[in-house]
């Protein structure tokens, strides 16, 4: 499928020190959660000093903003690859859904504090979020009218925006089920994907 989302990471996101704090960051955020973890630990955890660590974020939820955008670059990438022209809409759509989730959220959301990253970091990323979930709809929207001019899906009231949205937004509401962690939500979206695709079916 032609990309219509343009690619979100910067040539500053893309530098291999801040991949490498990045990485640290997201290992400290798992294990301490957002509210206790500190610039320190993370410098230390990304063997820099504090001071080094202050020359490419401000503040934690810089770090975690950067994630954000990190993690949505990825997504986006994957949920494009996933959206096979010609698929069974179930197959694509639990592909679609799958890598929305990525392997990048097992370590967030089988954390200890994974409900409390999920609400307080997301939080200092609302807008990031926002636009990584748009960027997702917006590819989900394009499939199914791809799909459907094809003949290969019937659309409920030719609305694939509509639709698109609704994806997205029940996939953003699983994620924030209290206490879920990585594979039962895998497992959710799968099931919601075979009940959308079901529903796509001419």
């Amino acid at each position: 499928m032609k990309s219509v989302v343009p690619d979100p990471l910067s040539a500053e996101d893309a530098d291999p020190r801040r991949a490498a704090i990045l990485t640290a960051a997201t290992e400290v955020f798992a294990r301490y959660g957002f509210k206790r973890t500190s610039m320190e630990d993370i410098a230390s955890a990304a063997g820099l000093s504090r001071t080094a660590l202050y020359q490419y974020y401000r503040s934690k939820q810089d770090i975690f903003r950067s994630l954000v955008g990190w993690y949505f670059g990825q997504v986006v990438t994957r949920v494009e690859t996933a959206l096979e022209p010609g698929l069974p809409p179930e197959r694509a759509l639990a592909a679609a859904f799958a890598a929305k989730l990525g392997p990048e959220m097992r370590l967030l959301l089988d954390s200890p504090h994974g409900e409390e990253l999920m609400d307080g970091g997301f939080d200092a990323a609302s807008d990031l979020v926002a636009e990584g979930e748009r960027r997702v709809a917006t590819l989900l929207e394009q499939w199914l009218l791809n799909e459907a001019g094809a003949g290969r899906i019937t659309l409920p009231d030719d609305d694939a925006a509509a639709l698109a949205a609704m994806m997205v937004a029940a996939l953003h509401g699983l994620k924030m089920t209290p206490g879920i962690g990585y594979d039962p939500l895998l497992a959710s979206m799968g099931r919601l994907a075979a009940l959308f695709g079901r529903g796509l079916r001419p």
